[in-house]
């Protein structure tokens, strides 16, 4: 009687290992497929009147490229670009290399960069840093922010907040 107790004791065990077993392997598959860790893809919002067209952030050098456009604004300037809560440093004459530019023109204004031709056509933001940047590193995910103040015509001021998000590029 003894031994009938011990094989059904074994049969069960037996059964509730091959279950946890074929469990552990469909999870170890998952894994593999890369189910856990999807991608994210480098999404811009702003208020209108403005679109925000593409964003990226490349590793490196630490550079991000922001690409907006406007409609029936009379002047802008972008200031204050933020990725996960470090400020972007603004240009000065003496570090050239620094800060935000616009379509390939270096800021030299602290306030904010001048982005008015941004009512003809889409401009092109880019923000530097000084050196390789730890937490701009290939594959990191990051989220940051950037304040747009902008008149209508013959309007009042404005302020938008804009906001992106993505993984860093190589």
């Amino acid at each position: 009687m003894l031994n009938k107790k011990s094989q059904a004791a074994m049969e069960f065990l037996m059964t509730y290992g091959w279950a946890i077993m074929i469990v552990l392997i469909g999870i170890g598959a998952l894994f593999f497929l890369g189910v856990f860790n999807p991608s994210t893809p480098s999404i811009c919002n702003i208020a209108s009147p403005f679109v925000c067209q593409d964003v990226a952030v490349r590793s490196g050098n630490g550079i991000i490229y922001l690409k907006i456009a406007a409609t029936n604004i009379d002047s802008a300037s972008i200031s204050n670009i933020r990725i996960n809560s470090i400020t972007c440093p603004n240009t000065n004459a003496a570090s050239a290399v620094l800060g935000i530019s616009v379509n390939g023109v270096d800021n030299t204004n602290t306030a904010g960069a001048d982005i008015s031709t941004v009512r003809t056509g889409p401009v092109t933001i880019t923000c530097s840093w000084p050196g390789s940047l730890g937490f701009l590193a290939e594959g990191i995910k990051v989220s940051g922010s950037y304040d747009i103040s902008w008149t209508k015509q013959f309007g009042v001021s404005h302020k938008t907040v804009g906001t992106f998000s993505g993984t860093v590029e190589p």
